[in-house]
């Protein structure tokens, strides 16, 4: 079953990488059928297998030779080893498959975030209209209906609340913002799935991991770079994922 799930985690990691690359450019996700962004050509299913493609045609466009970046196939590695990851923390498909969908948007997120400095709207809007769907069958609020729904609820509220509470005192201190909108959106879609409390907990986690890294940055290119906007999502998603294989606990 691992290797199921990793098959199917690279399978949603390749189409993770039309996400990340067409929704920065306003560009539909389903039409056209997959292709170079060089030359545009068509690339056949066969030279489109996730991961393994990449290796086969030895990171080259097969029409036109120009380098395939190595970024479609670690996402598609990435999102394949975060299924088997989470399959082996619940050993349950339906619990599985929850808090990969909530990963895998996550990721995406955070690398286009990484890319563009932007997040696409309508991935925090999905996530919070799926947070509020699965409720119903989310193992994190325990077995009865009604508080299934209403705790969802309380940690989308806590979510949005929470880091809206800290983007509006940032901008009064700082006088410009100190967090972006999409957060609030998506620690809104993040309660929903897991919780108020696991708010906390992945802010603190998302804030330590960011500032070890700004840290290195500043180190690396001996210069003060505190102060000076960084992606916050990929932060997000290694403390939200952090969270769900450490500390997350459902039966």
């Amino acid at each position: 079953m691992l290797i199921f799930f990793f098959v199917l985690g690279t399978v949603f990691g390749s189409f993770g990488n039309v996400l990340i690359y067409r929704l920065p450019l306003n560009q539909s996700i389903l039409f056209p059928f997959s292709f170079c962004p060089n030359c545009k050509e068509h690339i056949k299913w066969y030279y489109n297998i996730p991961v393994i493609s990449f290796f086969i045609l030895s990171g080259k466009c097969k029409s036109c030779g120009q380098k395939i970046s190595f970024i479609y196939p670690f996402v598609e590695f990435v999102c394949g080893l975060m299924a088997v990851l989470l399959f082996f923390k619940f050993e349950n498909y339906v619990y599985t498959m929850i808090f990969f969908n909530l990963s895998f948007v996550l990721f995406v997120i955070a690398v286009i975030d990484y890319k563009t400095m932007e997040v696409p709207d309508v991935l925090s809007n999905y996530l919070i209209i799926s947070g509020c769907l699965v409720s119903i069958i989310n193992p994190v609020f325990g077995d009865n209906l009604v508080n299934k729904v209403m705790n969802s609820l309380l940690g989308g509220m806590v979510g949005y609340g929470v880091i809206f509470l800290i983007e509006h005192i940032g901008n009064k201190i700082f006088k410009k913002p100190a967090i972006g909108y999409a957060d609030v959106k998506i620690f809104a879609a993040i309660g929903l799935y897991l919780g108020y409390l696991a708010i906390f907990k992945i802010l603190f986690f998302a804030s330590v991991i960011a500032t070890i890294y700004v840290l290195f940055l500043s180190f690396k290119s001996k210069e003060n770079i505190f102060g000076k906007y960084i992606p916050f999502a990929p932060f997000i998603f290694l403390g939200t994922f952090g969270y769900i294989i450490f500390y997350l606990n459902v039966k």
